[in-house]
């Protein structure tokens, strides 16, 4: 261009600046079609985690199936285990009232330890339960959370490719 600001611009000038501006309009649309080619393939691979997403969604309902079926097993055996410690209770109710009728001690004192050899077993069943009990509302706690970030992350990407389309 003409370095004099006041005098009227000339062919030569025009020209110049008209392939000054082509030159751009070039450099531009490659980059353009470039940043096409990229959010065709991010279009693409949105697409493949949608479906992780949803596989993964079927995944964790399967297993919400199946710790609520863990979790009517576990009351099952809850009330079983109540049920045995009434017996155990009353079981032990009775060898106290039978106690007198006890021949020896010694008889006695075997008897005591097939009951709290009983206990044991039946202590190592409670523990095992309320183990299997906590491991399981801790596992139902990370689901829910995992199915929410799930849902969250989903209404996002499907957001986003309402926006793409």
């Amino acid at each position: 261009m003409n370095a004099r600001h006041d005098e009227p611009a000339t062919k030569g000038d025009l020209d110049q600046l008209k392939h000054q501006l082509i030159t751009k309009i070039d450099a531009n649309s490659a980059k353009i079609e470039a940043n096409g080619v990229k959010i065709d393939a991010n279009g693409t691979k949105i697409e493949a985690n949608s479906k992780k997403i949803d596989a993964n969604g079927a995944k964790i309902e399967a297993n919400g199936k199946k710790i609520d079926a863990n979790g009517t097993k576990i009351e099952a055996n809850g009330k079983k285990i109540d049920d045995i410690s009434a017996t155990l209770n009353r079981l032990t109710s009775l060898v106290l009232d039978n106690r007198e009728r006890m021949a020896t001690k010694e008889e006695m004192n075997r008897r005591l330890d097939e009951i709290i050899k009983g206990q044991d077993k039946m202590m190592v069943v409670l523990l095992r339960v309320d183990q299997e009990r906590a491991a399981t509302n801790a596992r139902i706690d990370r689901v829910e959370g995992d199915v929410d970030t799930n849902k969250n992350e989903i209404k996002r990407i499907k957001t986003k490719l309402a926006m793409d389309a």
